[in-house]
């Protein structure tokens, strides 16, 4: 449990150092003295600096999803929840944008990483949008479908989202973004619908 607890504040601690310097600047230096730690127990706990950025990048993926998980439910349409879904993800995620200037640009030249990092959260966003079409079938809004082609869609879903998203992120195409979003979820809803 203290293991844990000291890996939590290492975590917590490097966020700062991360929105202001980004990730290439960053030392496991500036990790330890942000989070008043010597560098052996850094080095207890981490391998590197990748491996503290990426639990950083998890963190914070979970401080842009969970606002918006928290405003889907089962009582409302699929169209409804895709839309708040998005809409709230899409401003925090404009949010974040704004307080990571530097690691954006870090990402940008390291796709590799933010590859990594995307896909290994998107399993958390593809049980989300599995939820939301079980509700959906429950309420017969959509075609009938089986589970495989259930789990599928949620993925293709997520995927298509997350591409737009990074094109976002990565190459700054935020106008307009929201209208975007909107007319591929009208497309969405009324290709499941038949």
């Amino acid at each position: 449990m203290h293991d844990e607890l000291v890996k939590n504040h290492i975590v917590k601690s490097s966020i700062g150092v991360f929105k202001k310097l980004g990730y290439e600047k960053v030392t496991m230096d500036h990790i330890a003295k942000a989070a008043n730690k010597g560098r052996t127990t850094l080095y207890y706990y981490f391998k590197n600096k990748h491996e503290v950025f990426e639990l950083v990048a998890e963190l914070e993926y979970l401080s842009i999803i969970q606002p918006a998980q928290g405003v889907v439910h089962s009582s409302q349409s699929l169209e409804k929840n895709l839309r708040l879904y998005n809409e709230i993800k899409l401003r925090s995620l404009i949010d974040k944008t704004n307080e990571y200037s530097f690691l954006l640009e870090d990402i940008k030249q390291n796709l590799n990483l933010a590859y990594y990092i995307f896909r290994k959260l998107r399993h958390i966003e593809t049980s989300i949008f599995e939820n939301m079409l079980t509700w959906a079938l429950e309420k017969k809004e959509i075609a009938p479908i089986s589970p495989e082609e259930l789990q599928f869609l949620a993925m293709t879903i997520v995927t298509a989202l997350n591409s737009l998203e990074k094109e976002m992120l990565l190459y700054g195409t935020i106008e307009n973004m929201q209208v975007r979003l909107e007319w591929l979820i009208s497309i969405l809803i009324k290709g499941l619908k038949n």
